[in-house]
């Protein structure tokens, strides 16, 4: 089996993994990064935040291209939560940290702003490999110090790098290879649903993108535009 090495090595191109890379290479450093899936793949939608429009996003220069991406802007949420049940609203613009041109985020489709990200990390200089599983770690020295993968065509290869990064989402078993184990909270063991709407109604502008969340007796939901 041929052995590659790199200094890095993720497993993962979600934001994440794509971020991480990204970052990594900018530095200077052989960056290696296994996808499973081939981008653009569906996740559901995300809600973002200023610090990561503004302050990831700008690191990795992506700015302009999440500009020009055409998603809703969203200038901070509205609630219906509390005793009162008249709703109300928050506005980024209200902290003088974030007021000004970083006052805002914005509502992306995943499919699109995940291929965006990695896109970038390879023009970062990330070799980004995508149907590519991974399928275990490699131990040696009493550490980690590669990855197992098999590619879209079912061949099985293995890479070694300085570091291993795990970017592979809470549905991955690959932290169980190194011993970890995850607990989850009894306190949020809930059920969730989730679905799109066409043509759905929006709040008054400014707050057109802005997120919507409202509590009710038997639980809460987010109105995502």
């Amino acid at each position: 089996m041929p052995v590659e090495e790199f200094d890095v090595v993720v497993a993962g191109g979600g934001p994440a993994g794509s971020t991480v890379a990204s970052l990594v290479a900018m530095q200077g450093h052989r960056v290696l990064l296994l996808e499973k899936e081939v981008f653009p793949r569906y996740q559901i939608g995300e809600s973002l935040l200023p610090s990561t429009v503004h302050g990831v996003c700008r690191m990795l220069g992506v700015t302009e291209e999440l500009a020009e991406a055409g998603f809703p802007t969203k200038r901070g949420g509205t609630f219906r939560w509390g005793a009162r049940p008249e709703p109300w609203t928050f506005s980024f613009a209200v902290s003088s940290r974030m007021t000004g041109p970083t006052s805002f985020a914005y509502q992306v489709e995943r499919a699109r702003f995940d291929e965006i990200l990695l896109r970038n990390a390879q023009r970062k200089g990330v070799e980004v490999r995508e149907g590519c599983s991974v399928a275990g770690v490699i131990e040696g020295d009493e550490r980690v110090a590669g990855l197992r993968y098999t590619d879209s065509d079912g061949g099985e290869h293995e890479v070694r790098a300085r570091f291993v990064v795990d970017a592979s989402g809470n549905k991955s078993r690959l932290y169980s290879s190194v011993g970890g184990t995850r607990n989850y909270s009894e306190f949020f063991r809930s059920l969730a649903l989730f679905g799109y709407f066409e043509n759905g109604k929006r709040l008054p502008a400014p707050n057109s993108g802005n997120i919507l969340s409202v509590a009710f007796d038997s639980g809460w939901f987010w109105y995502i535009p």
